[in-house]
């Protein structure tokens, strides 16, 4: 973190309130990266109003989801041309042990995100769009519809999902569209059943 040398004539003196646990952290990151409570706060300022002008058209939850995984170094960046090419080939050609594993990944991710203290239905799907494998609307309080990126997709996406949701101990129905998918939390209520009609 290059700081400049501020003269006097720069320098804007200003007050500012800061609950106990902020002060807390401001103090550990001064002593931590050896700079003054001014320099963090002014680089703090700087970013924000950077990311402040990416975050007009990002969710700021889904920015800080995408930072948690990627710090974590289990997931990648992938050209979304790539990934459809990849599925298209893995739907024609992978054998039933793959989609097993595909199912047994699903498994350990929701024992992950269980130790996360992530089970609600759409808490989950609503991290995991961060993944931008689909986006996630929803269509009535236990019904969500998943608007895939790519129609190759599906059955891994449908596998996957049900997998995961059977380590959180969330039974769900999982049905499967052209290029969507519907995650319906048991027990169905009349809206979900329309649903459910409309893809058939």
């Amino acid at each position: 973190m290059a700081e400049k040398d501020l003269t006097r004539e720069e320098v804007k003196r200003i007050t500012v309130s800061l609950d106990d646990e902020t002060a807390k952290m401001l103090e550990e990151l001064a002593n931590s990266d050896k700079r003054s409570a001014s320099e963090i706060v002014r680089f703090a300022v700087s970013e924000y109003y950077k990311l402040r002008g990416v975050q007009r058209h990002v969710d700021p939850d889904f920015v800080s989801t995408i930072i948690d995984l990627l710090s974590e170094g289990e997931h990648i960046v992938v050209d979304v041309s790539l990934w459809a090419t990849m599925l298209e080939g893995l739907n024609k050609n992978a054998k039933d042990e793959f989609w097993r594993f595909v199912g047994k990944i699903g498994r350990e991710y929701g024992f992950q995100l269980k130790v996360k203290g992530l089970s609600d239905v759409y808490d989950v799907l609503k991290y995991m769009e961060s993944f931008n494998w689909y986006n996630v609307k929803v269509s009535s309080p236990n019904t969500y519809v998943l608007i895939l990126t790519v129609k190759a997709e599906v059955k891994l996406l449908s596998i996957f999902l049900q997998n995961l949701f059977s380590a959180l101990e969330t039974p769900v129905e999982i049905i499967e569209g052209v290029r969507k998918i519907i995650v319906i939390e048991k027990m169905l209520d009349q809206k979900s059943e329309i649903v459910k009609k409309y893809l058939d």
